[in-house]
């Protein structure tokens, strides 16, 4: 592109140099100040001068522009670089905080876990305890009430064998009487 451009720039001041050549005549020029005589190969050969020294003008002007331009976007791609590696290191603090964060809660989590698990054994403990406080007493009443069968089975075998001798004893036609604790007895 800069090459063709170049290539245009020669041709062009070519033509100008050919048409100015040509156009040998006197011309006056009238300015804001005054006027002069020219050959309008010089007058010619003065406007592409004129322009030329615009346009380099315009084109310094330019090229301070983008380099102050320029300059500024490096200040600023600096200034974002820099920001972008305080943010990094800001990010790693803060994701090494969260992981710190992360252990502690699970280690909260595991201690809270095993005090659970101890409360829950104690807990199991204590009902198996208690189980085995109401198993042994029911066996206790069990002993007992077996204790006191045995006792009411041998007072009724007792009665029952001093029945048959009673029964024996009387054969007389006389019903014998029954009391109140008689019926108690059945």
């Amino acid at each position: 592109m800069r090459t063709l451009f170049i290539v245009l720039m020669i041709i062009l001041a070519l033509a100008v140099a050919i048409v100015a050549v040509l156009n040998n005549e006197m011309v006056t020029v009238n300015y804001i100040f005054g006027q002069v005589e020219l050959t309008l190969f010089t007058l010619i050969l003065g406007s592409a001068l004129a322009g030329i020294l615009v346009m380099v003008f315009y084109g310094i002007y330019r090229s301070i522009h983008n380099y102050i331009k320029s300059e500024s976007e490096r200040n600023l791609k600096k200034e974002l670089q820099r920001r972008v590696k305080f943010l990094e290191n800001e990010n790693k603090k803060l994701e090494e905080e969260l992981e710190r964060f992360k252990k502690e809660r699970e280690e909260a989590a595991e201690r809270a876990k095993a005090e659970l698990e101890a409360e829950k054994n104690k807990l199991s403990e204590e009902l198996n305890k208690q189980k085995r406080e109401r198993e042994e007493a029911v066996a206790k009443e069990q002993a007992e009430l077996e204790a006191e069968k045995q006792k009411l089975e041998e007072k009724l075998r007792k009665q029952q064998n001093g029945n048959d001798v009673l029964e024996v004893e009387e054969d007389s036609p006389e019903p014998q009487k029954k009391g109140f604790w008689d019926f108690l007895k059945r």
